[in-house]
C-alpha cells in the first residue's frame, strides 16, 4: 500500500442498506475513534490534506501504532509547535492492530451494523438479524461499535508465530480470530479484502514520513540526532540487508547457519586444531610409524583441562560465581559516577598515576557507607595528593563532604608519628637559617632532613652509584637511531662506568627526584604487610613526605579543605565533633575530618601562634588572621564552650571576586553597579550593611576596582577581612596590648591619626562591630572617601544601631555618609543566594524632627528577583554639581559605564585580570578602551597589562582558573545583548582607530603639574587673572542675564565676591594655566593679561609676581594652609576634577597636609584675602 495515496480510502462500512460508506476518524486525541455516516474520504475530512500544501512526493509505508516517529521524539523534547509542522502537509490514514482483528471478507454486499453481535459474518439471506430484518445474502453483519476497514490498514503487533490472519486457532483465540479459509500472512502492506476492527482500536497515522520538503520548514536539522537525514533510511537499510545476506553466505559457507548460530568470536574445535593442532599446511601430527594421528577427545581434554563434555556444567558455576562476585564488589566498592573516566582522572600530565588514586578513595569510605554512598561531584584540590568527591547517602539523605588523601598503612602511620618528633628535633637544633625562608624553602628543608633520617635508619635506598645528569642527559638522546644500546657490550659498560643507570618499567624503587612522576603501586594494605619489605618504595616515600609538609606547613587534617576555593567557611564545634564546611554550592556539609581531643587543642594552639596571638585557658578566644588572610574564630578548653575546644575559619580567596560575578549571581543588578562604579570614582562615602555571610565584605572588595590606580589607600581593620587589588595600599591592623593595663594597644584611633598623617585618598574601614564606629565617620568628617562594612539587617536598623550606645554617632555627624547598601542571604526558587536589597542615599539631617532623611535609589524585588530604580539619585546631582556636569554628560557618563559592564559580561571577560585591567584603563582612558570594544580588540589587548605595577593584575593562572565564576543566566545575556545593540551609535564613532595597545591607557598617564603659590608676590594681580578667567568662562557660557558684557562684574577682588576662584568648580571650559596658549586665541591672551607666544599661563603669573610693586603680607607665617579636606582635596587631579579650596600645592622640603597642627606655632593673625589663602610659610634658603 502506497502511505502517500491520501485519495484512496480504506475504510468501508455499510449502514444497513449496502448502499452507504462509513470512515473512521478520531474522536479525540486520545486514540480513541468513532464513526461518522458522511460519504466522503479520509483524505477529504482531514484539514491537513485539504490544505494548499504543494505537490510532493511521498515515500513509505504508514507511520504505524507501536512504531516511534519523529512527531513523537519532538513532543518528547519539548517541539510540539515544530512536530505539527513537520507533520502539517503529511495526511493521515486509518490504522489498526492485527490482535484487534475480529474479521476478514474478500467480498461482501453492504454492510449491516446491529447491536448484539459479537463477530461479524455473512448473511445466507434466511438469519434474521434484530432492529434490521432478514439481510440479504451476501451482506456483512458487525457489531453497533466495529468499523469496516480496508485490510491495508493492517499492522502486526503480535509475535512471529501468530503473524498470521487466519481461521480459529488451536492456541490463543484472542490472536488468531480470523474466520476465514486459509492462512493469509500480516505484512508490510497489511492484508488483503477488508477487516472488521472496532472503532476504538482505530487510530489515524501519518501516511508516511516527512520529505526533504517538510524538513527544510522546521528549524530542526534531523542529522544532528540520526548522522543522516531520514530520506536516506530505506537506501541505508537496504545497503545493511545487503551486507547481512552477504555475510550470511560467508557464514554459511564454514558453518550450517540452521543448526549453529552466528555469533561474535565464535570459536569451534575446528578452529582450534586448525590452529593448535594441525602444521600450516593442514597436515595432522604423525606418530612414530609416521601414521597421521587424529584429534581425539584427549586432546580436548588437555586443552581445556576438564572434560569438555561438563562445559556447560562448568559455564554455569562460573556464571553462578560471577552473580557472587558482582555482588560482593557492589557492596564493597564506591557507587561512582559512571561517566568519569578514572584512567584520566588518577593521571598526572605526563600519564603517571596521581599519588592519591582510587585505591585511596575506597580506603576514604568506611565499608557500611558504601552501600548507600552515591557520587555526585568530585574534584582535586591539592592535585597529586588530595581531591574532593561529594556524596549523597540514599539512606541519610543528606550529603556528605569527603577528602581524600594517600592512605597510610599502620607501618606509615608509626613511621610518620616517628619522623614527626625527630624533625622537630633535627629543626630545633639545626641553624637558625632554615626557620625563615618562603614556603617553599621550607619544603625543602623538610624533604631533606626526611630523607636523611630515612637514609640514616637504612630505610630507604636511593640510587647509589647513580650520576642523574648523565643518566638523564643519555635518557633524552635517541640512541637507538645510532645502533647503540647503553646496557650491553662495550657501550654498557662505559655508560655504567660514567654513572648511568636505566629506567626500569613499573620498579618502584628506583629513585626519583623531587617533584618528579612516581610510579604507583596500589597494593592492598595485607599485601604490603605480610611482605615486611627491609626499605620503603619511592612511592611511599612521596606519601610521607606530603604528610610531613602538610603537618609542619599545612593545616594538619584540614589541609585539603583549605585548598578547596569552593569552601568558604571550616568549622569544628568542638571534641569528638566531626569538621563542616559551608559550600559554595552544597552549603552546610559534614565531612569525614575528626580530630582527636589532645590533637584538637594543639591544634588551635598552633593556629593562634600561626597568626601571632597567645591562646591559654586565661585568655581562651581569641579572634586571629591566619598567614594565608583567613580569618579565624578560636576557642581552647571548656571554660567557655561546653563542647571543648572549637574553631571557625572563614577562608581568604587569594583572587576575590569582581562586580562582573556579583551582576552575574544577581546579587547586583547591571545598573546598580554603574551607579556604584560612578560614586566610588567620584569619593562617595559607602557602607556595605547585612547579616552574617550576606557578602559584605565580598562586594566590598569587588567594588574596590573602581578604585583609581593612582589612588592611595589606607585601610584600618582589628582583623584582616579586605583585599584590595591596588598596590599603593596601606593595611592597618590593630594590636591589643602585651599587659594588663592595656598600655601599648593600638586601637583604630590610632590607626585613624597615622592614617591622616599618610596622606589616603580612600580610607577603608574593616567591619564595624561597636566603638569604632565613631571612627569611621570622623574619618568621612575629615574630607577622605570611607568604605566599610556592618551588621544591620535594614536601613533604619543601621541608623538606629550608629546613633544609638555604644557606636553614638551624632545624627549631624552622620550626614557625612552618602551610601547604604543592604545585603541579604535568601533564597530564590529553594536556592540560597545573595541579594542586596536596596541602596540608599543618606540625603541630610532634619533638625526640626530630630531625623535624617534618607532616599532609595534601587529596591531589588523579591516576588520577581529583579532589581528597580526607584527614583531620581541626590548623590549623581551632587557629582553632576561637583564635576560641572550637564544632565546629558551624566547621563552618557552612566551609559559608558553600562556598556563596559555589559560588553565584559556578553564576551565572557569575567577572570580577575581582565575585570580589573579593563576598569583601571577606562578610569584612565575612556576613548582608548571604547575603541577597542568597538573594534573587538579589548581581549587581545588586556594579556598586556598583567604585568602593571600600580595594580595587583598579574594573578596566579593556575589559582585564577580554579576561581568558580558564575555564567550570567539567559535575562543577563539578553540584558547585556540590548545594551551593546542601543550602543552601537558610541561604536560607530570608534570603529577603525585601534590603539596599539590598552596598556597605554594606564602605562602612559601623565599626572597633573602643580602651580607653586609664591608668599613673596603680589595677590591682586592673582585676583585680576583669576577674576578675567572666571568671566570668560560666563562668556563661554552665555550669562544669566543674556549680556555680552564680561567686564560687568569686573572690579576689585577683595571687595567683590564674584571675582573669586571657586576652588569647588572645575575649570572644564576655562582658561588653562597649565599648557601654553595658541598663538591665535587673541582674546583669551587679552583676557589673562597679555600672554607672550608660546609663554605658558603660569610663565605670566610669574612675571608679574616679580615685576610687582607690592610685597604679600608675611603675617600667619608658619601655618598651614586651612579648609576642609573634603573640599580642597590633598593633590590637583588632573583633567580639573576638583580644584579644592586651600588644596596642597606642591612645595619643595615641606611636609604636607598637617592639619592645621602647627597654627599655634605663629605669632601673627591669620590673613584671609578672600581667596581662601592663608599666609604661607616661604620656602627655605637654598631649597
Amino acid at each position: 500500500m502506497d502511505g502517500g495515496d491520501a485519495g484512496h480510502d480504506p475504510v468501508t462500512a455499510g449502514d444497513g442498506d449496502g448502499d452507504r460508506e462509513v470512515e473512521a476518524t478520531p474522536a479525540s486525541d486520545d486514540g480513541t475513534s468513532s464513526t461518522t455516516t458522511d460519504s466522503i474520504s479520509t483524505a477529504a475530512t482531514d484539514p491537513r490534506a485539504t490544505s494548499t500544501a504543494p505537490e510532493r512526493p511521498t515515500s513509505g509505508d504508514p507511520v504505524r501504532v507501536g512504531q516511534y516517529t519523529w512527531r513523537e521524539f519532538l513532543a518528547e523534547r519539548g517541539d510540539e509547535e515544530v512536530a505539527e509542522t513537520l507533520y502539517e502537509w503529511v495526511p493521515n490514514v486509518p490504522s489498526a492492530p492485527a490482535s484487534a482483528v475480529t474479521g476478514r471478507f474478500d467480498e461482501f454486499d453492504g454492510v449491516v451494523r446491529a447491536a448484539g453481535v459479537d463477530e461479524p459474518f455473512l448473511s445466507d439471506g434466511s438469519e434474521a438479524v434484530g432492529g434490521h430484518g432478514t439481510p440479504p445474502e451476501g451482506t456483512l453483519v458487525v457489531g453497533d461499535r466495529d468499523v469496516v476497514v480496508d485490510g491495508r490498514a493492517v499492522f502486526d503487533d503480535r509475535h512471529d508465530e501468530d503473524a498470521v490472519v487466519d481461521g480459529p486457532a488451536d492456541g490463543d483465540a484472542s490472536r488468531d480470530r480470523f474466520p476465514v479459509d486459509g492462512d493469509v500472512e500480516v505484512d508490510s502492506a497489511g492484508v488483503p479484502g477488508s477487516i472488521v476492527v472496532a472503532g476504538a482500536a482505530v487510530e489515524p497515522v501519518p501516511a508516511g514520513p516527512p520529505t526533504d520538503l517538510d524538513w527544510e520548514r522546521i528549524p530542526i536539522d534531523p542529522v544532528e540526532f540520526l548522522g543522516f537525514h531520514p530520506t536516506e533510511t530505506p537506501e541505508r537499510v537496504g545497503s545493511a540487508a545487503a551486507i547481512g545476506e552477504v555475510l550470511w553466505d560467508r557464514c554459511h559457507a564454514r558453518y550450517d547457519q540452521y543448526e549453529v548460530p552466528v555469533l561474535k568470536g565464535y570459536y569451534t574445535w575446528d578452529d582450534y586444531a586448525d590452529e593448535y593442532f594441525y602444521d600450516e599446511e593442514g597436515n595432522p601430527p604423525t606418530d612414530e610409524e609416521d601414521e597421521p594421528l587424529a584429534f581425539t577427545h584427549e586432546d580436548k581434554v588437555d586443552a581445556l583441562g576438564f572434560d569438555p563434555d561438563r562445559i556447560g556444567e562448568a559455564l554455569s558455576a562460573g556464571g553462578d560465581a560471577a552473580a557472587e562476585l558482582s555482588e560482593l564488589v557492589d557492596e564493597r566498592t564506591v557507587d561512582v559516577d559512571p561517566d568519569i573516566d578514572e584512567d584520566a582522572f588518577f593521571s598526572t600530565v605526563d600519564g603517571s598515576t596521581t599519588l592519591v588514586n582510587r585505591y585511596d578513595l575506597e580506603k576514604a569510605v568506611p565499608m557500611p557507607k558504601k552501600t548507600h554512598f552515591r557520587e555526585v561531584e568530585r574534584y582535586w584540590v591539592n592535585e597529586p595528593y588530595a581531591f574532593v568527591i561529594v556524596f549523597r547517602s540514599t539512606k541519610e539523605n543528606e550529603r556528605k563532604y569527603y577528602a581524600v588523601q594517600p592512605y597510610q598503612t599502620r607501618i606509615e602511620t608509626d613511621l610518620i608519628e616517628f619522623l614527626t618528633g625527630k624533625l622537630r628535633t633535627s629543626i630545633k637544633y639545626a641553624d637558625e637559617s632554615i626557620a625563615g625562608g618562603d614556603e617553599t624553602f621550607r619544603e625543602d628543608v623538610i624533604a631533606e632532613e626526611t630523607r636523611t633520617l630515612l637514609d640514616r635508619y637504612g630505610l630507604y635506598e636511593e640510587s647509589s652509584g647513580t650520576n642523574e645528569f648523565v643518566t638523564d642527559l643519555l635518557g633524552r638522546v635517541d640512541l637507538d637511531r645510532f645502533g647503540i644500546d647503553p646496557t650491553e657490550g662495550l657501550p654498557g659498560r662505559l655508560a655504567e662506568a660514567v654513572g648511568y643507570r636505566p629506567s626500569e618499567a613499573g620498579s618502584d624503587e628506583e629513585g626519583k627526584t623531587e617533584g618528579a612522576a612516581v610510579t604507583v603501586s596500589a597494593r592492598p594494605e595485607p599485601a604490603v604487610l605480610e611482605e615486611d619489605a627491609r626499605t620503603l618504595s619511592a612511592y611511599q616515600v612521596e606519601k610521607l613526605l606530603y604528610y610531613l609538609k602538610r603537618d609542619f606547613i599545612g593545616y594538619e587534617r584540614i589541609d585539603p579543605i583549605k585548598h578547596d576555593i569552593n569552601v568558604e567557611d571550616i568549622s569544628c564545634d568542638g571534641y569528638d565533633s566531626p569538621v563542616f564546611v559551608y559550600h559554595a554550592d552544597y552549603e552546610q556539609v559534614i565531612t569525614n575530618v575528626y580530630h582527636g581531643t589532645d590533637e584538637l587543642d594543639d591544634f588551635v594552639v598552633k593556629l593562634a601562634q600561626r597568626s601571632g596571638k597567645g591562646i591559654s585557658k586565661r585568655r581562651p578566644q581569641v579572634d586571629a588572621t591566619l598567614p594565608d588572610g583567613s580569618r579565624a574564630q578560636l576557642t581552647l578548653g571548656r571554660e567557655v564552650s561546653d563542647h571543648g575546644t572549637n574553631y571557625t575559619i572563614r577562608q581568604f580567596n587569594d583572587i576575590p571576586f569582581t562586580p562582573i560575578d556579583l551582576i552575574n549571581w544577581k546579587t547586583f543588578s547591571l545598573d546598580q553597579m554603574a551607579f556604584l562604579w560612578l560614586c566610588i570614582e567620584n569619593n562617595k562615602n559607602l557602607i556595605f550593611a547585612g547579616g552574617t555571610a550576606s557578602g559584605k565584605t565580598t562586594s566590598l572588595n569587588a567594588v574596590s576596582l573602581f578604585i583609581p590606580s593612582n589612588a592611595k589607600i589606607v585601610s584600618i581593620e582589628d582583623t584582616r577581612e579586605v583585599e584590595l587589588p591596588q598596590r599603593n595600599w596601606i593595611a592597618s591592623v590593630t594590636r591589643p596590648s602585651f599587659s594588663d593595663d592595656d598600655k601599648g594597644d593600638v586601637d583604630e584611633f590610632d590607626l585613624l591619626e597615622a592614617a591622616l598623617r599618610q596622606r589616603p585618598d580612600y580610607i577603608v574601614m574593616g567591619e564595624i562591630r561597636g566603638e569604632e564606629g565613631r571612627t569611621a565617620f570622623q574619618v568621612m568628617s575629615t574630607g577622605h572617601t570611607t568604605y566599610t562594612t556592618f551588621h544591620a539587617d535594614s536601613v533604619g536598623e543601621v541608623l538606629k544601631r550608629f546613633t544609638t550606645d555604644p557606636i553614638n554617632v551624632s545624627k549631624t555627624m552622620f550626614t557625612a555618609l552618602d551610601l547604604v547598601s543592604i545585603q541579604t542571604s535568601t533564597r530564590v526558587q529553594g536556592r540560597k543566594v545573595r541579594r542586596n536589597k536596596s541602596l540608599t542615599e543618606i540625603n541630610h539631617y532634619d533638625a526640626e524632627n530630630d531625623e535624617i532623611n534618607v532616599q532609595d535609589v534601587f529596591q531589588w524585588q523579591a516576588e520577581t528577583d529583579e532589581f528597580l530604580r526607584m527614583g531620581d539619585s541626590n548623590v549623581l546631582e551632587e557629582i553632576m554639581f561637583d564635576r560641572g556636569w550637564s544632565r546629558a554628560t551624566l547621563d552618557e557618563e552612566i551609559r559608558k559605564r553600562r556598556i563596559v559592564l555589559a560588553y565584559l559580561i556578553d564576551r565572557g571577560l569575567n577572570s580577575y585580570a581582565q575585570v580589573a585591567a579593563t576598569f583601571q584603563a577606562f578610569i584612565n582612558d575612556p576613548e582608548t578602551v571604547l575603541a577597542l570594544m568597538a573594534n573587538d580588540e579589548l581581549e587581545r589587548s588586556l594579556e598586556d597589562l598583567r604585568e602593571m605595577e600600580s595594580v595587583l593584575i598579574d594573578v596566579d593562572r593556575d589559582k585564577e582558573e580554579m576561581v568558580p565564576r558564575p555564567d550570567p543566566d539567559e535575562a543577563g545575556r539578553e540584558e547585556a545583548s540590548a545594551i551593546l545593540a542601543d550602543a552601537e551609535d558610541v561604536f560607530e564613532t570608534y570603529r577603525g582607530t585601534v590603539p596599539e595597545s590598552v596598556a597605554d591607557a594606564l602605562l602612559a598617564v601623565e599626572p597633573a603639574r602643580g602651580v607653586e603659590a609664591r608668599p613673596d608676590a603680589e595677590r591682586e594681580t592673582l585676583a585680576e587673572i583669576a577674576a578675567d578667567a572666571t568671566e570668560f568662562e560666563a562668556e563661554a557660557t552665555g550669562p544669566p542675564d543674556g549680556s555680552d558684557d564680561l567686564t560687568a562684574g569686573r572690579g576689585d577682588a577683595d571687595a567683590d565676591d564674584d571675582g573669586e576662584i571657586d576652588f569647588g568648580r572645575p575649570f572644564d571650559d576655562g582658561i588653562d594655566v597649565i599648557g601654553p596658549v595658541a598663538e591665535d586665541d587673541a582674546e583669551t591672551k587679552d583676557l589673562i593679561g597679555g600672554v607672550e607666544p608660546n609663554e605658558t599661563p603660569a610663565e605670566t603669573i610669574d612675571r608679574e609676581w616679580a615685576d610687582g610693586d607690592e610685597e604679600m603680607d608675611q603675617e600667619g607665617e608658619g601655618e598651614d594652609l586651612e579648609g576642609d579636606d573634603r573640599e580642597g582635596g590633598d593633590e590637583d587631579r588632573e583633567g580639573g576634577d576638583e580644584d579644592r579650596e586651600g588644596g596642597d600645592e606642591d612645595r619643595e622640603g615641606e611636609d604636607e597636609d598637617r592639619e592645621g597642627e602647627d597654627e599655634d606655632a605663629s605669632d601673627g593673625e591669620n590673613v584671609d584675602d578672600g581667596w581662601g589663602f592663608e599666609a604661607v610659610e616661604p620656602a627655605e634658603e637654598g631649597g
